[in-house]
């Protein structure tokens, strides 16, 4: 696995390369800022499959690095561990809207750390079965093909404070089960979403996805919300408990917002979207279980029946 670290302390640098050393990660790049960074990355002969990022450099800092690593399109999906040994909620939350998929804090704890990468290779590991497979079907049919579930959580592009559902998992878990208590999460669920997939191909239904996370987003306004599809016709935000959006009238405000594509699902003989807002559920400080359970909760309260799944289809890429 191939990585590029960035940091603008020599001595961190050097201690990262250990650290990763240990686990048996050799393959290791580093910058001493942003600006380097993005040379690397332009000048690069092979792509990186890992990023760690501090978030305080000068200059450039780590998260407008990391958005900028995002609009490279190789690298919209591959891993971005924000490092920083700053406390304050605020970075946090601007790295996963950045597009960072975990996040661990300095000094390095052995474990954490061994626990953080050891996610980033799951993830590197079924991305590369993927690529593999699909090029296992292009050298005999001519054409790349990949299976897609509708169950399958898929980071929707676009989406203004979007990000991808693995990573919301990682900010609660490192918000830790106190500090969910100042959070509240809300399910938006698509009620014929299955429907759909089951009448047209999964680009298609992709782009649903997008038509209905937009509209979310442009009824939440200025709301600070993470937003992120969870699989099945579900998506999901986070946001402070002091949510101001009422959310029957973002119900609203959503479905009367897609009746603008309704041409478009009409020539393609599709029915619109129609979705329904769950109530808001918030974390609590007496909570046993783990701080992702508010995403679980928030999901449930949305659906107003169980979901039968429909088979999953080949995407061709």
């Amino acid at each position: 696995m191939r990585i590029l670290a960035v940091d603008d302390d020599p001595v961190f640098r050097n201690l990262l390369i250990e650290a990763l050393r240990v686990q048996n990660h050799e393959d290791v790049v580093t910058a001493g800022s942003g600006m380097e960074a993005l040379a690397i990355l332009d000048h690069a002969s092979l792509p990186f499959d890992c990023f760690l990022l501090d978030i305080q450099m000068p200059g450039m800092n780590g998260v407008e690095l990391c958005h900028a690593i995002r609009q490279h399109e190789v690298y919209r999906r591959t891993p971005i561990v924000m490092i920083t040994a700053m406390s304050g909620r605020s970075f946090v939350d601007d790295a996963f809207s950045a597009g960072a998929t975990d996040y661990v804090t300095k000094p390095l704890d052995r474990l954490e750390f061994q626990a953080r990468m050891g996610m980033v290779v799951r993830l590197h590991e079924e991305r590369e079965r993927l690529v593999a497979y699909a090029r296992q079907i292009g050298l005999a049919t001519g054409a790349v093909e990949m299976k897609v579930d509708f169950d399958t959580p898929v980071l929707i592009p676009g989406i203004q404070r979007g990000i991808e559902f693995l990573a919301l998992e990682n900010y609660l878990h490192t918000l830790g089960r106190k500090s969910v208590f100042s959070y509240a999460a809300f399910g938006i669920h698509i009620t014929n979403a299955a429907t759909i997939f089951g009448r047209t191909d999964p680009a298609t239904f992709v782009a649903m996805l997008t038509d209905v996370g937009m509209s979310i987003s442009d009824g939440l306004k200025t709301e600070h919300v993470l937003l992120a599809y969870a699989g099945n016709g579900d998506f999901v935000g986070l946001a402070k408990r002091s949510l101001e959006t009422d959310l029957d009238e973002l119900e609203r405000f959503i479905n009367f917002a897609l009746t603008d594509f309704q041409d478009i699902y009409e020539a393609d003989r599709l029915p619109l979207p129609e979705v329904r807002v769950g109530e808001l559920v918030r974390g609590s400080i007496f909570s046993l279980s783990g701080p992702t359970r508010i995403l679980d909760q928030a999901i449930r309260m949305a659906q107003p029946h169980v979901i039968r799944k429909p088979e999953a289809k080949l995407l061709a890429v």
